[in-house]
């Protein structure tokens, strides 16, 4: 099966590699698995070993038959064909995991942040200047919007190195495996405020934060959270854009 260059596949086939991945996974450890992406089942192979309900996303539809096949004898193996934006947990919880297109990566992880209370744990593999900038602490340049959406909801932690050689096609990029882990008691913020916030501080990185958030907070008010309104936004901590999310949720 070839990988399709606008679906942004890269099909994982270094049998080495996919065993690390599968011990950072942990799957023995789990009740139910999502797996996003598929591709041709180099992943799906040691998840479907464990025995637990394992659902397949896949959007490729050329590639539905050949997985069908593939599992056809693993009952607890359900395949959807289905674009994963459109993904909606409902109950139980899961180790949701896949080796996830670049091109879709970021409002793919928005998605599941939203739903992550039926996240037990996250292991996805990504562009590695992603996972950098999703682990990124506040004050480095690479800190922006999807570390601070990322880092409200999940402890995230950069993980195993891919090299472009792992996969055919031969990417240009190194990937990076990302484990994400729901933190226990997350602050209460209403998700499309934080995202509105966080949207307009970085909207103009240069600017300083008085700049991007004018319309909506005073300097007095920045001052109240211990907000300098002369710092750029990447100097700002994730609690401080929790507390900004909440007073603005407070006053729309």
């Amino acid at each position: 099966m070839r990988a399709k260059k606008r679906l942004g596949q890269n099909f994982l086939q270094d049998a080495a590699i996919i065993a690390q991945i599968i011990q950072l996974i942990r799957p023995e450890q789990s009740q139910q698995i999502i797996e996003i992406g598929p591709g041709t089942g180099a992943l799906t192979d040691h998840l479907a070993e464990v025995g637990v309900p394992l659902s397949l996303i896949e959007f490729d539809q050329d590639l539905i038959a050949p997985l069908q096949q593939r599992f056809r004898q693993h009952k607890h193996v359900t395949i959807y064909h289905q674009d994963a934006l459109q993904l909606k947990l409902n109950q139980g919880s899961y180790l949701v995991v896949g080796n996830l297109p670049y091109n879709i990566s970021s409002p793919l992880l928005i998605n599941l942040l939203k739903q992550s209370n039926h996240i037990q744990r996250g292991v996805f593999m990504l562009q590695k200047e992603l996972v950098q900038r999703i682990c990124a602490p506040p004050g480095v340049k690479a800190f922006g919007r999807l570390s601070v959406m990322l880092q409200h909801r999940f402890d995230c932690y950069a993980a195993l190195t891919v090299p472009p050689e792992a996969f055919k096609p031969v990417p240009k990029v190194d990937s990076q495996i990302i484990e994400l882990i729901p933190k226990i008691n997350p602050t209460e913020v209403d998700i499309t405020s934080l995202e509105f916030i966080v949207k307009q501080a970085f909207a103009q990185r240069r600017k300083t934060i008085r700049n991007n958030l004018k319309k909506w907070f005073s300097d007095d008010e920045l001052q109240s959270f211990h907000i300098d309104p002369q710092q750029r936004p990447e100097t700002l901590l994730v609690t401080q854009y929790e507390q900004l999310a909440q007073q603005y949720h407070a006053h729309h």
